[in-house]
């Protein structure tokens, strides 16, 4: 899944410079502004982050400042690489930081924030094994695992859905407890997980089913 996000920042600093330029007049005070954008996505089905900085006004040759990215605290790029792509990052909280420099006195630009890379939802069902033979006095219990829920979630849900025809999702009602009580009248129940969290919604890939004995 590829999630987009817009990191948006504006500084200004006023740099005094030693040169004639007319970007940087040595009699005046000249502004520079810089937005920083990234988006998170899958580079080979491995999350990787990629971003771009606009300055204005731009300075090609790096005459009057330089500039860098720093990802949880790293030093990845500088001068004319305004964009930066990272690969294989972790799932996981990271910090992105843009810094700028006025190649005459050092005085630095510099912001940041945290950006969250979320691992996605995975859902493994455990229990009944599949074309498990019940009783119609049984109680089935329905067990599964869930994987990929990020530490910044809150109160993620999970739902079993039961169906008698295999369109779980369709067809299917949640229940309870993830318990079925009994009696068991129908000849046979189909069942999948559903989990959801604020970043995602995830229906588990495996529908099994449960037979009930004559």
């Amino acid at each position: 899944m590829i999630k987009n996000f817009l990191f948006f920042i504006v500084m200004a600093a006023f740099l005094i410079s030693c040169s004639d330029s007319d970007k940087f007049d040595a009699n005046s005070k000249s502004k520079i502004e810089f937005e920083v954008f990234y988006r998170i996505s899958k580079c080979q089905s491995k999350p990787c982050i990629y971003a771009y900085a606009d300055i204005s006004p731009e300075d090609g040759e790096g005459i009057y400042y330089y500039y860098y990215w720093l990802i949880d605290g790293e030093r990845l790029y500088r001068h004319d690489n305004k964009d930066m792509r990272r690969e294989s990052i972790s799932y996981g909280e990271h910090f992105l930081e843009f810094v700028l420099m006025d190649s005459f006195f050092g005085d630095t630009l510099s912001d940041g924030g945290v950006i969250q890379v979320d691992e996605p939802l995975e859902i493994t069902l455990l229990s009944p094994i599949e074309e498990y033979r019940a009783a119609k006095t049984d109680t089935i219990v329905f067990q599964y695992k869930i994987s990929g829920i990020d530490t910044w979630e809150e109160n993620p849900q999970t739902v079993v859905y039961v169906s008698t025809d295999k369109d779980v999702w369709e067809n299917g009602k949640p229940i309870k407890d993830n318990f079925l009580l009994p009696p068991l009248n129908e000849r046979v129940y189909y069942w999948g997980v559903k989990a959801i969290t604020k970043q995602d919604t995830t229906k588990s890939k495996e529908i099994r089913s449960v037979w009930i004995k004559n």
